[in-house]
């Protein structure tokens, strides 16, 4: 069976990690800033779960990039 993990390149694996530990770091932040009602620390959050998300979809890009890649070769 097919594993994007175990087959994805390098670039590929570090680019999901980070964009997933944005998105987990914006939701801690996100907690806490709604616990306190620290508006700055809300803001951040939200920033850091868009970066998170964008940063995952580039991950998604190089994955296709790589799957084509593999289907040429």
């Amino acid at each position: 069976m097919f594993n994007p993990w175990d087959n994805g390149s390098r670039p590929y694996r570090i680019t999901l990690l980070t964009g997933t530990g944005l998105i987990l770091l914006g939701i801690i932040l996100a907690v806490l800033g709604g616990a306190v009602s620290l508006l700055p620390i809300q803001w951040t959050a939200i920033g850091l779960i868009g970066l998170g998300l964008v940063t995952h979809l580039a991950a998604q890009v190089l994955r296709a990039r790589d799957a084509q890649r593999r289907n040429r070769g």
